[in-house]
């Protein structure tokens, strides 16, 4: 049995996922590729050999299409997944789920109606080194967690003039950034968000935000407290050049546990001028390439063993109501309770 699928969005993130599940994942195959730019969609569907379309609604009446990879910006999140469960097809969607609390619980409801199955792309969570982390935790090596400290650092900006870089239409550095913090760290932690305080700024691109009326924070610190007392932090950059770094580390009343590492290869090199040098992760597709396959993969096996999945809309939800009061302590300057 195999699952068909339907790209949404032929840019970078369809076109990873599109080559995952056409040829790196068993039991699946891409069907058809969604893009309203048609050279793009056209672009994407033969290096695929997938059907073209530029509009959604031409593909949730194919009955061949069993599920559809939503990699659109995430304006666009709500009315493609509450179409695509209309239409009875299975969705994987790309982060974050939604900007707003009210629409995340939209699609809540609608994947309860549906009987369909809803998985959200936190490809940390199948990362070889993340999940051997979360094992160790809940096996208690480290006692009871009481911090947390995750770091995302990208070398640059999303492309400039764009929804990416437009704090209103993105929910700026706290939603574009660090989901995947607030997901993986609740995840790790077994444990739900209290209260958040939180600063950011534009410290890195000043240059280059001058010549924009909006611009994405690039830096941003959030302090966070766990309903079980634990304590928390957040550090997230864009455009800080040397790479792309995503690590965590998690510190237990019995030890500690570290996850990532800044060099991109176990390899580090060195010459006459004593100077010993190492590469650094050119960029997040790089970092969690494996673990991008890992989550596709488990997608198929989970439609096709009729199973849900690890991660769902209720996680998406829950790191949107972080994100939202991280925004709104940015705002106020204060510490904000979580929803």
């Amino acid at each position: 049995m195999d699952i068909n699928v339907a790209i949404i969005g032929a840019g970078r993130m369809g076109t990873l996922h599109g080559i995952n599940f056409a040829r790196k994942v068993s039991k699946s195959r891409v069907v058809a590729v969604v893009d309203q730019v048609r050279q793009m969609a056209e672009k994407l569907g033969g290096e695929l050999g997938a059907e073209v379309f530029t509009n959604i609604d031409d593909v949730l009446t194919m009955p061949n299409v069993d599920a559809i990879c939503i990699s659109t910006p995430i304006g666009t999140h709500k009315e493609f997944s509450l179409k695509a469960l209309k239409a009875k097809k299975h969705v994987l969607c790309e982060k974050p789920l939604t900007l707003t609390i009210s629409d995340a619980e939209e699609i809540i409801e609608a994947v309860e109606k549906s009987g369909c199955f809803f998985q959200l792309a936190f490809m940390r969570r199948f990362d070889e080194g993340f999940v051997a982390a979360k094992e160790k935790l809940d096996e208690g090596l480290i006692g009871e967690p009481v911090f947390i400290r995750s770091t995302g650092r990208d070398p640059g900006l999303p492309p400039l003039g764009g929804w990416g870089s437009d704090p209103d239409a993105c929910g700026d550095i706290s939603f574009e950034l660090c989901s995947h913090d607030y997901d993986s760290m609740r995840w790790l932690m077994g444990d739900e968000v209290k209260k958040v305080y939180a600063q950011a700024g534009i410290l890195s691109s000043k240059d280059i935000a001058n010549k924009f009326d909006k611009m994405i924070n690039d830096t941003i610190v959030v302090l966070m407290e766990f309903h079980s007392g634990a304590l928390g932090s957040v550090e997230g950059l864009l455009n800080i050049k040397y790479g792309y770094d995503a690590r965590v580390e998690i510190v237990g009343n019995e030890g500690i546990i570290f996850i990532g590492d800044p060099r991109h290869m176990d390899v580090t090199w060195g010459g006459k001028n004593r100077v010993l040098s190492f590469s650094a992760s050119p960029s997040f597709t790089d970092r969690f390439s494996y673990a991008y396959v890992r989550e596709a993969q488990h997608f198929v096996d989970c439609i096709i063993e009729g199973r849900k999945p690890a991660v769902g809309a209720e996680d998406g939800l829950a790191a949107v109501e972080i994100a939202v009061a991280v925004n709104q302590s940015i705002k106020t300057g204060k510490t904000v309770t979580v929803d």
